[in-house]
């Protein structure tokens, strides 16, 4: 009798694709830079210094504020952000519509999900149970201590298997450069949606499937599931040879 095959898995980027944290994450940092009479950082700045962790949003953030700080002071400053977001992560922070009922969906099916995240790991718990979202995912892994970021794959192959899934029936769901690449280098396919973060319009990333909503998300999601060898899936639509 042969082996029944493992249920799908499914991995989501947390910032710009499940739920939108760029104003909380833009409102920490102003207050963190008050000693310095900043002015305000906008949402579209703050989103276009996205998709590298905390750490590299704070450092993109300098250089565009033309802050040159000297390291001590710059890694106090950083400290201050850090405390300011992990106080208030979810005061403007809104799930994307349609998004928690497609991760209900996907649990019923009996689907693994998971979050991998370059945020700061206890902050990413902190949002997602704030949200009602966490207990939707079978794991959440974010950044803590040594652990490597996207596009380094060997996160992504973390939450995998945290999640009680496969990398053969696997799938990212993600909206930047680093989502896209940590799936590459894990060998698994990448559905990359417009609505988030990018620095660059997601459809240069050829080798992934790209998405505007998450209606059409759901689509290709559904369609991957019904897909007989996902892990061979390189193309424009999911089922391609």
């Amino acid at each position: 009798m042969s082996k029944r095959p493992h249920p799908p898995t499914i991995v989501f980027d947390l910032d710009g694709t499940l739920v939108d944290t760029v104003a909380d994450i833009a409102a920490a940092l102003d207050r963190a830079l008050v000693p310095y009479g900043c002015r305000a950082t906008r949402a579209d700045e703050a989103a276009a210094m996205m998709g590298e962790g905390l750490s590299g949003f704070f450092w993109r953030a300098l250089v565009a504020k033309r802050l040159s700080l000297p390291a001590e002071e710059a890694a106090e400053t950083y400290g201050r952000f850090i405390a300011a977001y992990r106080q208030a992560p979810v005061r403007r922070s809104r799930i994307y519509p349609g998004m928690a009922a497609l991760l209900v969906e996907l649990r019923d099916a009996g689907v693994h999900t998971a979050v991998c995240t370059n945020k700061v790991e206890d902050i990413s718990f902190a949002i997602l149970e704030q949200l009602d979202l966490l207990d939707l995912f079978d794991a959440v892994v974010g950044h803590r201590g040594d652990r490597p970021k996207k596009p380094d794959p060997l996160t992504l192959l973390e939450a995998i298997s945290l999640a009680g899934g496969s990398r053969d029936r696997a799938l990212m769901v993600g909206d930047t450069g680093a989502d896209s690449s940590a799936a590459i280098a894990a060998g698994i396919p990448a559905i990359l949606v417009s609505y988030g973060y990018s620095a660059v319009q997601v459809r240069a990333l050829s080798t992934d499937i790209h998405v505007d909503s998450v209606d059409e998300l759901r689509d290709e999601v559904l369609r991957f599931m019904a897909a007989s060898e996902p892990h061979r899936i390189r193309a424009k639509r999911f089922g391609s040879k």
